[in-house]
């Protein structure tokens, strides 16, 4: 009996611990020992049993190992990357300039990463299209298939101890809020260091703020460098179930602006000390006011989901044609990202000649400069999910420069998100 207890042992353990033989093998190669009764059917159960529970071992550390070995970094998880690709036809007529319409066709393309090492920090970094414009990241697909340069587009580190504050500094999103591009293009990044804070007292009532330092040039040859110091309070306001109000009133402090040179990147509209030189007359100093208040509306009014009206306002310390004023509505999606969304935006602007510095209004309104007023109108249909067609019209004139030229500018935007 001890023989046989002891064959059966050895037996197992072969099975077990070799690893030689399938399970299938197995079960012929103990079935055959219990024909020549060698083993008991108990006995070859004991066998079998304990192959199947060492098999559920092995499986289960394998699988252990595998996630071992492939789990990536949490760093990595939290990174995501984003872009777009747009495909423009622009067509831009200047009247009374004895010139014909120019039509073009444009690209931008944009690459981001995006990545969050911890709970507090994040670092983006961003390419695009371009040369050193920065108002402007489109390309003008010209010169005999010409390979288009990419550029830095934004580069910064930001930090956010907890919920209410965050900050950021390098080559940064604009953090200054704002209704519509009166003032700033969309493709501006800033250069400085900012900071926002955002404290929600109700469900009803959140308070916001943002203090920031922009850099505008740097002399080796001075200290003086420009720069501005940009300080905006605001307020969002839920007035009930169907209505959402949201305000901010900025503080530009423009340094060294006065007696510099902008007009590498200006557009020539400004008051310069005289006709012959290029340097600034005034400093820039403003206030400037950003309102909107959107309507929820009822579900009885088909395929409109919200109505806003919106404004901004500019008064610069210049001695006089230093007002500007935008106000505008738009309607439809709220937001357009699937198919089938749309929203129509109208709005109508004036800026003087002295309400703003010329290098940072909207590039597309009459070349980004200033003395300028007229309309914008805008289209954006939803074609897929991400994919959206945009169609925008401007007319433009100037108020005061002594020329009759409008300027009819068309563009028609396919643009792919990821």
């Amino acid at each position: 009996m001890k023989i046989k207890q002891l064959f059966t042992t050895v037996i197992a353990a072969a099975c077990i611990f070799t690893g030689a033989a399938s399970a299938s093998e197995v079960d012929v190669l103990v079935n055959k020992l219990v024909e020549k009764n060698i083993l008991t059917q108990a006995d070859a159960k004991v066998i079998l049993d304990e192959m199947k529970k060492e098999g559920e071992k092995e499986k289960n550390a394998t699988t252990e190992a595998g996630k071992e070995s492939f789990e990536l970094p949490k760093w990595i998880k939290n990174t995501a990357i984003k872009g777009d690709v747009r495909v423009r036809y622009q067509s831009q007529d200047m009247d009374n300039d004895s010139r014909d319409s120019r039509d073009r066709a444009r690209i931008r393309a944009r690459l981001g990463i995006v990545s969050k090492p911890n709970d507090k920090w994040e670092a983006g970094i961003g390419l695009a299209t371009g040369g050193t414009d920065p108002r402007s990241t489109n390309e003008t697909l010209d010169n005999t298939f010409e390979t288009p340069d990419i550029r830095l587009d934004y580069a910064y580190a930001k930090y956010s101890p907890n919920k209410i504050i965050s900050i950021m500094a390098g080559k940064i999103e604009n953090p200054i809020w704002g209704t519509k591009d009166l003032l700033w293009d969309s493709d501006i990044y800033p250069d400085g260091i900012a900071a926002a804070f955002n404290y929600k007292i109700n469900d009803n009532f959140e308070i916001f703020a943002t203090p920031a330092y922009f850099l505008l040039d740097e002399y080796s040859s001075s200290k003086d460098d420009p720069a501005m110091v940009v300080f905006q309070p605001g307020l969002k306001w839920k007035a009930g179930k169907a209505v959402d109000v949201k305000f901010a009133a900025t503080y530009y402090n423009f340094l060294d602006m006065k007696g510099n040179d902008f007009s590498e990147h200006g557009s020539g509209s400004n008051s310069t000390i005289s006709s012959e030189s290029s340097d600034l007359l005034y400093e820039y100093d403003s206030i400037a006011l950003d309102a909107e208040i959107g309507f929820k509306l009822p579900d009885k009014i088909k395929h409109i989901e919200t109505l806003s009206l919106f404004g901004q306002y500019v008064d610069s310390d210049a001695d006089s044609e230093n007002k500007g004023i935008l106000y505008g509505f738009k309607f439809g999606d709220k937001s357009v990202k699937e198919a089938k969304d749309w929203q129509v935006k109208v709005n109508y602007r004036k800026l003087e000649k002295d309400a703003w510095a010329d290098f940072m209004p909207d590039s597309d309104f009459y070349s980004g400069a200033t003395d300028v007023k007229g309309m914008e109108y805008e289209l954006t249909l939803g074609l897929a999910k991400n994919i959206t067609l945009g169609l925008d019209y401007y007319h433009a004139k100037p108020i005061l420069t002594n020329t009759d030229r409008k300027e009819k500018l068309f563009q028609a935007d396919l643009v792919v998100k990821y």
